[in-house]
Order: structure tokens, then C-alpha cells, then sequence
């Protein structure tokens, strides 16, 4: 059981569409799931009759999750900055969790995230699944729904064998308790890095990578997941992994958020950018 997730919602946006997706996190084992509502202060919402009708949605999610199995739910409308509040409760009692849709009040036919969730992702120090939303009117930021029926039917784990790809295995540990058809273990090596090397070490370096996926896919294997197979390219990292997205069509992407430098923990690796703004699967970034 995941021990805590944060789920910030946009009543008057996206949150009725996200909810098939959190219902579904939640019957996958949730120990507890703090919802936020942060009213914008750049925004009108001081009428009590509008104060009454957040507590009222709230508390329908409320008894919503309570009914798909978390023990503690617990709900809180505040006025503030949308993302500098997240952010906030993030760092005074990190979650094991935290999920956001994929672009907020302001719905355009492009895949973007949405400032609210663009700048959570960008200084979170927590793991964030953005959930992917699909605009069905441009302007009108409740007619919109998830790209998949279901999350984690098909998984796609990025990795790099670096700390923070590690750092994902727990995650799909707990997400084949939602039994999903396929999960692929895919690692790239990325040509931009390689033209130093000669042929003999690119060839050793793809002898020591199969044999690492080969133990990622023996570590997964006795979680019950019916197909789980390895993914070795070589080319550029990011054509590589959305060329696979377009074949593969996960429902999840599973990958560690990654900068160019350790010391700017705000930033995230190339990689990691692109698909989060790229992939039209839903999309967990670990730290």
C-alpha cells in the first residue's frame, strides 16, 4: 500500500475528469489521500455561496475515496497560489505521491501542462503523475477527459540505471497489484553521448545493459504481469522512447526525473522534459 498521496483539484476545471484515474489509484492501495482545492487569489471567489458549493464537491470525493478503500481521506479548500501551495505541503510533509492533470483552467488543443502543474513538476521534490487530459472544447475547461481507459493496463519504465530510476521500481512493485497486460523495461543508448566511444566499447556497453534489463525483468517477473519484456535501443534518447510510445502505446510512463546538473534539483533532464510534454500516455516522474 502506497502510504500517502496529495491530489490537488480544480473544481471548476479538470477534477471531474481526473476522477475515474484517482478512483482507480485508490483501489490500488492507498494508506492515506490528502485533496487540496487552492482558490487563486488572482481570482473572484470570495462568495460564500461559492465557499459553500467547494466544501460540497469536496466532500463528495471525499466519500468517494473513502468507498474505494482509503482509510483516511482528508479535504482542504485555501486561498493561495495554486502551485505554491502544493509545493508547500509537499515539503512540509512530503507525500509518497502527488497527482495533477495535465493543464488547468485555461484548455487549448495542444499538449501542454498547464502552469500550475508545469511548475510542480519543475520544483517537486516528491514523485508527480501527471495525468493526461484530452481537450474536447478549446476554452472550456470542464469538457475534457483521460486519454486511457485505465492507467497502468500497459507500463512503460524508462531507465537509465541511475539513482532515481531505481528509485521507480517500488512504483511498478505496487502498480502490478492493478495487473497490467504488458510491462516493457526500455533503456536507450543515447548516440550524443557516445561519439567518443569506438565500436568494441559501445558493444560492451550494450553486453552490460542487456544484462542489467535482464535483471530488471527477473526482478518483475514473479509480480504476476503476463508479458514483461526488455527494450534495448540505440539513437536519440527522445525519438527513441516516443518512437516506442507510438508502437507500444503504454497507458503509463514510469521514468526518473534527471537534470543536467545534480546541483539543480529544479531542473529536469532533457529526457524527462520532452516526454512529460510530448507522450500521450500518462506520465510518473520519480525523484
Amino acid at each position: 500500500m502506497m502510504e500517502r498521496m496529495l491530489v490537488p483539484l480544480e473544481i471548476h476545471g479538470s477534477a471531474a475528469a481526473m476522477a475515474p484515474a484517482v478512483e482507480e489509484i485508490a483501489r490500488l492501495g492507498v494508506g492515506r489521500a490528502d485533496l487540496l482545492y487552492v482558490v487563486n487569489i488572482r481570482d473572484t471567489a470570495a462568495d460564500p455561496g461559492v465557499r459553500e458549493h467547494d466544501r460540497e464537491v469536496m466532500a463528495g470525493w471525499t466519500e468517494r475515496l473513502l468507498a474505494c478503500g482509503v482509510p483516511d481521506v482528508r479535504a482542504e479548500v485555501v486561498d493561495g497560489i495554486p502551485w505554491i501551495e502544493v509545493l508547500e505541503r509537499a515539503e512540509a510533509d512530503p507525500p509518497s505521491l502527488i497527482v495533477m492533470g495535465s493543464h488547468g483552467r485555461t484548455l487549448i488543443p495542444r499538449m501542454l501542462l498547464g502552469s500550475q502543474t508545469e511548475n510542480v513538476l519543475a520544483h517537486a521534490q516528491v514523485p508527480l503523475l501527471v495525468l493526461r487530459l484530452a481537450v474536447l472544447k478549446e476554452g472550456d475547461p470542464t469538457a475534457c477527459t483521460l486519454t486511457t481507459d485505465g492507467i497502468f493496463r500497459r507500463i512503460l519504465y524508462l531507465t537509465d540505471f541511475s539513482e532515481e530510476a531505481e528509485r521507480c521500481i517500488p512504483f511498478i512493485e505496487w502498480m502490478a497489484g492493478a495487473r497490467p497486460e504488458r510491462l516493457v523495461i526500455m533503456h536507450v543508448q543515447d548516440t550524443r553521448r557516445l561519439w567518443t566511444a569506438s565500436q568494441d566499447e559501445i558493444a560492451a556497453f550494450n553486453r552490460e545493459d542487456a544484462m542489467r534489463l535482464a535483471g530488471l525483468k527477473r526482478r518483475f517477473e514473479p509480480l504476476g504481469i503476463p508479458q514483461v519484456v526488455t527494450d534495448l535501443a540505440t539513437g536519440n534518447a527522445i525519438d527513441e522512447v516516443l518512437g516506442v510510445e507510438e508502437t507500444f502505446a503504454p497507458t503509463l510512463i514510469v521514468m526518473g526525473a534527471k537534470g543536467r546538473h545534480s546541483a539543480l534539483r529544479s531542473l529536469l533532464g532533457g529526457v524527462t522534459a520532452a516526454v512529460v510534454h510530448r507522450a500521450r500516455a500518462h506520465v510518473l516522474v520519480v525523484r
